[in-house]
Parts: C-alpha cells; structure tokens; sequence
C-alpha cells in the first residue's frame, strides 16, 4: 500500500508510528477507500488484537487495539496478533514490551540500514503462560504499578516545568535590575557605568565587515537592536556590544584535506553549543590542526569567550573554558573589562527562543551581522554586575538541583514498571493460582485441542472443486436488513448524497454484500458516484 492510496476518511490504516510501547498513538491518523476492505480483510486488525512493531526504536514494541477504532487494517511492517480468548491480551502485551523480550528481538533483528525482525521472530518468542486465573490477577497487579507511576511522573513533570520556569524567571529578573533593586538601594562607592567607559576604552574590532543595521528591535530582557528606548533601573544604560567586546565568527577547514581534522586544537560547532548551552565548555566533539587553522579563516578565540549559535539552531550560548576555535556558525564576543563575560551570557540565555526575532527566515532562521552588530545591551554598573551573575548563579544551582531530582524521580518510577513486568514474568510477585484451577499445561492442550478443531472446521467448509457431472448447488444467502429500496432511500433522506463508508455503516450490512447492492445499483443507475468516487448520489 501507498500514501497515493490514502483517502480522507473510509478504513483505518495502523501504521509504525501508531505503535508506541503499550499505547497506541491515535494522533497519527490514514485512511483507505472503505470499498477496498473486502480485498484487505486478511489484514484486519479489531480491538483487543496486540500490534508489534518490526522495526523502529524500540524494536518489537507492542501495545493493543483500542475500542471505537472502527474498521481497521495493519500496514506492512506492523505485526498483528489475535489470541485465543482464554489468554490475556493485555498480559502477553506486557510481556512483549518487557527487557527480556528487548533483548530477544534485538538479538534476532535482521537488516543493515533499519534493523527489523520479522513474522517468524515474532511467533518464535519466549513467552512465559500463567495459568488462567492468575493472568487477570498479573494484569491488575501490573496496572496498579503503572498507575502510580505515571502519578509519581505527572508530579515530576511538574518539578521539571517549575525549575524551568525558575531558570527563565531568575535570567530575566537578574539583567533587569529585580535582583538587585535593593541592592541598588544600599550599595555605596560604585563607580557609574559613565564612568566606566570612560575609563575603560572600546576593543579592536576585525577590520571590515557589514555595517549595523539602524533598525531597532527590543527584545524580551536585556538585549536589543540598538537602543530601543526602554525604561532601565536607575544607573544602566543601554550600551553598543561594539563598545563592551570584541565581535567575531569562526571558520569551518575544508572536509577535503583529512590533514586539518583531528588535531590539538579543541573546534566548537553546533552540536557542542547544544550540550552545554548555558555552561563552559573545555571539551569539543571535533579538533583541528594547526595546518587547518592556517588553511582556514578560523583563529583561536582566548578562555572566557562567549559564544551565539547564529545559524541553524539559533539562540545556544556557552563559554569557552580554555582557547578553542569555533566554525562560522557563531557569533562571538571576547569581553573587555567593562562586560563580564557571565553577565554577556546570562543576558543572552534570558532572550531564550525570542532571540530569534533579531533573525530572518521562516525554516531556517538566520541572525545576520548588520543585526548583530547593532546589538545593544542593558550594562549595569560592573559592581552591580558581579552582585547579579552571583544571584543568578545560585538560582539556577537551585534550579538544576530540582531538576535533577525531578528526572531522577522518573527513571525511579520507570524502573519500577519495568522490574514489576519483569518478577511477573519470572513468578517472583507472590501471585498463586487456586488449587481448583487448571495448570498452564492443561490451558495449552485446551488451546490447541481448539486450534486443531477449528482447522478442521476450516478445511471442511472449504468450497470443493466443481465437476461437470452435477450442476452446483446455488447456496441463496438470506436477504439482509437493508434492502435495495431502502439504501436508495437512505440516500435520498441525506440530501441525495451520502458517503460510502458512511452508507455502510448506517446499512449494517456485510461490507462484501454491501458492495454487491451497491454495484448493482450503479449497473441499474438508480445510484451514481461523485467525480471523486467518495460519495454515492441518488435523485
């Protein structure tokens, strides 16, 4: 089947990304023409069926039909299995998504690009059978863990949205002057930020360059497209970077001179940034030469550099802990004296996701240098600097801790599923099964006594093949609810125009002998088809 199959509405299709480890995620939703089911019977899927997953991450992950899915049919790569109903579902479900049945189908996965198991695997897998009056008591037992875990995780979830929020609050409180208002109000001998520039002169800055843009921008704290006129406390102003660092860009040596990779000299690229947004960095996934640095643009930047990632992902900020170069993805700033490099970082962390307002382009959002030369600053007196990175540094110490709690909280509480499926399995949760009841042995001869009877059942209804010593016998099938007449007034009660899956379903008819009526009925032109084949007419 092809996504050019797919229609609107009919019959639903499951597909990997509906199966997700003991849920079945209903947001990913495709449909077929509900006139093809008959052809596609084989692959139905009903609620209570268990879905298996042949590849993708994890491998074997399996979850259950839920209920109202209507007609529904299993996609290629998607494993449906229908137990025999003295078997909970629901437990075998359990123990397919358990670590020994991870470790199995990882240890029987085929492929060399996307590692799959198949149907053979599948039927193959060791699975543990308690007999039958435990299997409800195992499933309760196992849902009752699971229910107070996703208690203990939904509080944990909250913990982590609190500390985030106390991260985002603290930056923005901090390079707006809160943290410090009655600092403000007590401190003595502080040199004002006048006179800090004028004490301490401008860096050098690359010759060269796109000029700053005069646009201005404010943006959400402390940093702006030139002076965008905001209020400050008392004693801040706003202040050209220009003015405060030196800005520069990296560089990236060319792929094709293998002699400029893998040297000394530590390289930072985006994924770095991303690692350790918000900290120092003394470590790189990438190093160069020197010989990369003289065939580059690129050039070693001193410890207590700050560092934007401008490109691609915008907005990531880290520190450099010891001299490093870094690619063009980012822009740069070495501090003068007058700019503490924490506060430069704090301020740009505190823009968050708004920074990207400074940039241009829908997909791929850029920060170009006319806008990033023109960035302005909210520069407190450096004092009263110090005062601020010291506040924020303990909040978010506090922040991370509660976060840390929070994730520890949830792998604990992930853990605990995973090791009650797992004494399940293995019999260890102290769950017997009563004297009277019969044994996991007797249950598999039950089902395959069964099994056997119904194949036979199969082979004897099986049409014989026709001779011409007799005609056949013409089995009449008794005339359903609905009859002819009454589908063409259906359709004619609905405005003279109805969908087919919708007729369908209000018919109670067979899908099959559906579809016979119907035809019959387009053959007799007492029903015609829209243009798109989706909607049956009738006048």
């Amino acid at each position: 089947m092809k996504s050019s199959d797919y229609t609107s509405q009919g019959c639903r299709v499951i597909r990997l990304n509906n199966i997700n480890v003991a849920t079945f995620n209903d947001t990913d939703k495709a449909y077929v023409d509900v006139r093809r089911f008959p052809e596609l019977r084989r692959h139905e899927a009903v609620a209570g069926d268990i879905l298996t997953a042949a590849l993708g991450d994890p491998l074997g992950r399996s979850c259950l039909v839920p209920e109202n899915l209507g007609s529904a049919i299993v996609k290629a790569d998607c494993f449906r299995s229908r137990l025999h109903p003295r078997v909970d579902a629901q437990l075998i479900m359990f123990w397919l998504n358990s670590p020994p049945l991870a470790r199995y189908f990882s240890e029987h996965g085929k492929g060399v690009g996307r590692i799959r198991i198949n149907l053979a695997v599948l039927r193959a897998a060791p699975l543990p059978l308690p007999p039958e009056d435990m299997q409800a008591a195992l499933v309760e037992r196992i849902r009752t863990v699971m229910a107070r875990s996703e208690n203990a995780k939904s509080e944990a979830h909250l913990a982590l949205r609190a500390a985030n929020a106390l991260k985002v609050s603290g930056l923005k409180a901090g390079v707006t002057g809160q943290l410090t208002a009655r600092w403000r109000e007590t401190a003595t001998d502080v040199e004002t930020v006048d006179a800090l520039l004028e004490r301490i002169p401008a860096p050098a800055q690359a010759p060269g360059g796109r000029k700053p843009t005069d646009t201005r921008m404010a943006g959400q704290a402390g940093i702006a497209v030139n002076d965008p006129g905001t209020p400050l406390p008392e004693g801040w102003r706003w202040t050209p970077l220009l003015r405060l660092a030196r800005q520069e860009t990296g560089h990236t040596p060319s792929r094709r001179h293998p002699e400029y990779w893998d040297g000394d000299v530590p390289w930072l690229g985006i994924r770095d940034a991303r690692k350790h947004h918000g900290t120092v960095i003394d470590r790189t996934a990438q190093t160069i030469t020197a010989a990369g640095l003289d065939g580059s643009s690129a050039r070693i930047l001193p410890t207590r550099t700050v560092c934007m990632s401008r490109t691609a992902s915008v907005g990531y900020v880290t520190m450099l802990g010891r001299p490093m170069a870094t690619s063009q993805d980012f822009v740069t700033w070495t501090c003068s004296p007058a700019l503490m490099p924490e506060y430069l970082l704090y301020a740009l962390m505190a823009e968050g996701k708004g920074i990207r307002r400074f940039g241009r382009g829908s997909t791929h959002t850029t920060i170009y240098f006319p806008e990033l030369r023109a960035l302005h600053i909210a520069l407190p007196p450096i004092e009263e600097q110090q005062a601020i990175t010291s506040r924020i540094k303990r909040l978010l110490y506090r922040a991370d801790m509660l976060e840390s709690e929070a994730s520890r909280a949830i792998g604990v509480a992930d853990d605990l599923v995973v090791r009650t499926i797992t004494q399940a399995m293995s019999g260890a949760l102290g769950i017997a099964s009563s004297a009277s009841s019969a044994s996991a042995r007797s249950l598999l001869d039950d089902i395959a006594a069964d099994r056997l009877a119904l194949e036979v059942e199969r082979k004897r209804s099986k049409p014989k093949r026709r001779t011409n010593l007799a005609p056949p016998t013409i089995q009449q099938t008794p005339d359903p609810v609905m009859t002819p007449d009454q589908i063409i007034a259906a359709v004619r009660e609905a405005g003279g125009s109805i969908a087919a899956d919708a007729l369908w379903k209000l018919s109670g008819l067979p899908i099959d002998i559906f579809y016979r009526r119907i035809r019959d009925e387009l053959a007799a032109g007492r029903l015609t088809e829209s243009s798109d084949k989706e909607r049956l007419l009738a006048h």
